[in-house]
Parts: structure tokens; sequence; C-alpha cells
């Protein structure tokens, strides 16, 4: 073999191998990795999916945190971003933990994003889950098939009676089976 011959190959062996390395560790980041973010008064929680197959626009579901005695607190109102209910901090506490104890790859960033309105935010590839603190922000994605396993485990971390029922009907629109819930229990609730 000429000289030239075995430049080429090793050159061509270094690369292959340098590709599988960058290749093999950047499946490594992608690996599931909890929630991290903590909560704090300034906590958001979004749920937001748009079925290809849709034909309606499914509202995002919000949580914020206010004070037990704030008149928003049992409350969902509809804004822009989504609906929004309405719970405690300690509420709010146990659902960031309740998503870090999900198998759910978060990607987490100390730039501190806004929430989309309904006229720009998307869904890719399944439900978008967006969390907000005052320092940070994180987001996964949850496979379609995987919603209603994946929400349920979380109804036992909502306390307040109106955020209860908002998620529990939320999850009803993407098929998900829910007991003992009862779609009418808040007839002010304009859909």
């Amino acid at each position: 073999m000429s000289r030239a011959h075995l430049v080429v190959q090793a050159s061509v062996l270094l690369i292959f191998t340098l590709v599988s390395a960058q290749w093999s560790s950047s499946q490594g980041t992608s690996a599931t990795h909890a929630l991290t973010l903590s909560a704090d008064k300034e906590s958001v929680v979004r749920f937001f999916y748009q079925p290809n197959d849709s034909n309606y626009f499914h509202v995002a579901l919000l949580f914020r945190v206010v004070e037990g005695s704030d008149p928003r607190w049992n409350t969902a109102p509809v804004f822009d971003v989504g609906r929004t209910a309405y719970v405690s901090f300690s509420e709010m506490r146990q659902l960031m933990t309740a998503l870090s104890a999900a198998n759910l790859s978060w990607d987490e960033s100390a730039k501190i994003e806004g929430l989309e309105t309904y006229k720009n935010i998307h869904s890719y590839r399944g439900m978008g889950v967006k969390v907000l603190s005052a320092n940070e922000t994180a987001k996964t994605t949850i496979a379609a098939d995987k919603i209603c396993e994946t929400l349920a485990p979380l109804d036992a971390a909502l306390q307040t009676p109106r955020a209860l029922w908002e998620f529990q009907l939320f999850r009803t629109q993407y098929h998900c089976q829910v007991s003992n819930s009862n779609p009418k229990a808040y007839p002010d609730r304009v859909p």
C-alpha cells in the first residue's frame, strides 16, 4: 500500500471515530433528566397540546401561585396565554415535585422566557410543558400517546378544587379517562 493510501485510511478512521464519539455523547445529553427548578411565588406551569386532527383550538392550561386570601384563588379565567388556574404555593411545590418525578427529559435554562399567546403558541410532537420561575425556564414534551398516563398522577398535587377540576377537564379533551369528575361542577365556566 502506498503511503498516501494509508494516510487516507487513517484520516477516514479518525473522522469516523470522532463522529461516533460526538454522536454517542449527544445521545447521553438527551437522557432523561429530572426537573430541578425550584418552585417560587412567581412560578408558572403551562400545559399545551394542539392535536393535528383537531377541529378546534385547545386552550393552554396554566397554574399560577396566589395567596389563599387572594380573590383569584379557586378561579380559572381565560387570558391570551391560556386558562389560568390559581393555586397555593404549597400546591405549586407539589406540582413541580410531581413533574420532576415523571419520566420526562427537561431542558432547563437560566434565560427567563415569556409565555406565548394563542396567536403564536405551537405544539410539536406532543404536549409541551413549560415551567417558569423567577430566574429560570424549563421545557419538556410529553409524547401524544403518553399524555394520559403522565398527567394522571399530577392530580394528587392539586388541592384547590377549581384547579383540580380544570386539570381533569383539560385531560378529557385528549380522551383521558378521569374518574370522579363532574364536567358541570362549575357552571360559570365559559368553554
